[in-house]
């Protein structure tokens, strides 16, 4: 693929099922957070920023 170049719909598939992926793994990082931290909370108020 070296010295190939990319159409613009195949760079904006790679990038849209970049972003997918990303999204997918923060959700899960951060269910995995919230579960973790729930014996610390009373209240499951806690608040998760993944950046």
């Amino acid at each position: 693929m070296e010295g190939m170049k990319l159409t613009r719909e195949e760079a904006l598939r790679r990038w849209n099922a970049s972003k997918e992926l990303k999204r997918k793994m923060s959700e899960k990082l951060e269910h995995l957070v919230r579960e973790r931290c729930k014996d610390l909370a009373d209240n499951n108020s806690i608040s998760v920023e993944i950046w």
